[in-house]
């Protein structure tokens, strides 16, 4: 088993992680970076290397690759405890269990695509947008080569990117329903225009040309969509939708669901860091100040992980919390920190108006708002909306006790999937806010972990100098 000792760990090889990692072993700190994944580059950049593209991104992962950074892919943290000394990370690589200890912990855990539930959404064939794209960045799923029909239904940022690379690499969609609220409903537009014009023209620009290359494809849009409905025999056959015009069916072999992003909160819901929720993205987002410090003293948090904001923001933002540690471990001398952090805020600052123009034009919808009781919300447990409701009226006025009673949240994501449509479904059904009801207490393991590996953590224990623990 490997035990190290670093003065930084990092968890999250996405556009934070990496540019936490790059400036933290710039400027001296003994760092390691852990991801899931199997190569660096997070969802943003994922496959990065083995597909070429994005020249900055390329550049920034050899950067980290060259500088001195311990580089732990295809690493699933398992727990994290604190001490008079700092945190512990336990993490499983290969089968194995292995711990770092550092002076300080930095969280760039990402974001994580909002589900959608909806009738027949466990059927198979039913995804995210951003699964489905995934498929296609590192297995090359592309739909419409077999003859398959693709249906992406939902509205965003996400769909867009995802139907452009489909038409680049040569496969088809047959529709798309835009579940979005009409524009005239949308807040008014025209102050945010020239801020985020002036703040991320590059941004903005990108944007205006994915709706462009949208609106010239030729793929049918069906608009102001409504009751969404998979369905099939085994597997997804057809979608059911409803729009101003009427009720449709159309055949799918695939249909693609999103309604935004949301922070993956799991690591930071295990520490018992503070959260606040934000009902404008309808989700929870952990508390952190402008460096990212975080409510526990030596955790700081940067990227989407603390809101969404983008790649580019991530940035900045995994740049501002290396610094400020840099700072806190004695490495950056006060002057210097706040020269460098004024220049950083500012950039922050100067991206994020692109992306308050986008929360104004695609906010998410209030997914226990019409919820059918038949509708499965836990789909480890196989959870209905309506064991929820029953659970409530029984007095189960809280996401835990609710979880208690019916199991949501209890399976092997432990509600990455379901935890926080359950406190909304709860705060609906008891007339409280979702911030009154709060979110589900996780617990470790955050993801399974074989018997056997705990058998190697136990073996090295014994084989090791109690003093050295």
């Amino acid at each position: 088993m490997t035990v190290e000792s670093v003065d930084l760990a990092i968890v999250g090889a996405g556009p934070a992680g990496l540019s936490a990692a790059a400036a933290a072993s710039g400027g001296g700190l003994r760092t390691v970076l852990i991801d899931e994944q199997p190569a660096p580059g997070g969802q943003v950049w994922r496959s990065l290397e083995a597909r070429g593209g994005d020249r900055a991104g390329l550049d920034l992962i050899r950067q980290v690759r060259s500088g001195g950074t311990v580089l732990r892919t295809g690493t699933t943290l398992v727990e994290v405890a604190f001490d008079d000394d700092g945190p512990t990370l336990t993490w499983m690589s290969r089968g194995e269990l292995g711990r770092t200890r550092a002076r300080a912990l930095v969280l760039a855990t990402g974001a994580m695509e909002r589900p959608v539930p909806i009738p027949g959404w466990t059927l198979p064939g039913v995804l995210g947008v951003g699964a489905l794209q995934t498929a296609l960045k590192t297995g090359g799923l592309l739909p419409g080569r077999d003859g398959g029909g693709l249906v992406v239904a939902g509205h965003g940022p996400l769909p867009l990117l995802y139907l452009a690379q489909v038409a680049a690499a040569g496969g088809t969609v047959s529709a798309v329903l835009d579940t979005g609220p009409p524009i005239r409903s949308v807040p008014p537009l025209a102050g945010m225009l020239p801020t985020a014009l002036l703040g991320d023209p590059v941004t903005l620009g990108r944007g205006l040309l994915l709706l462009a290359r949208h609106a010239l494809s030729g793929v049918r849009v069906y608009r102001g969509v409504r009751d969404l409905a998979a369905i099939g025999d085994g597997r997804v056959e057809a979608v059911r939708f409803a729009d101003d015009r009427g009720e449709h069916t159309l055949p799918c072999r695939l249909l693609g669901l999103h309604d935004g992003v949301v922070p993956n909160t799991q690591v930071t819901r295990l520490l018992r860091l503070d959260h606040v929720w934000r009902d404008d993205r309808r989700c929870f987002e952990p508390v952190a100040d402008d460096f990212g410090r975080s409510s526990r003293t030596g955790v700081w948090i940067a990227g989407d992980g603390a809101g969404i904001a983008g790649a580019d923001v991530a940035l900045v933002s995994g740049r501002l919390a290396a610094l400020d540690v840099l700072r806190t471990l004695g490495s950056v001398p006060e002057q210097a920190f706040r020269s460098r952090a004024a220049s950083l805020l500012r950039q922050r600052a100067r991206l994020g108006a692109a992306r308050r123009l986008i929360d104004a034009l695609y906010p998410p919808r209030d997914p226990s708002d019409g919820l059918a009781d038949t509708t499965v919300v836990c789909r480890c447990e196989e959870v209905t909306a309506g064991g929820i409701r029953q659970a409530v009226a029984a007095g189960a006025h809280g996401p835990n006790r609710t979880k208690t009673a019916t199991r949501c949240g209890m399976g092997a994501c432990q509600g990455r999937m379901c935890g926080q449509l359950l406190s909304q479904v709860v705060a609906r059904e008891t007339g409280r806010t979702v911030a009154e009801v709060g979110a589900l207490r996780i617990r470790p393991p955050l993801k399974p972990v074989p018997m056997a590996a705990f058998a190697t953590l136990a073996a090295a224990a014994d084989a090791r100098d109690p003093e050295e623990w």
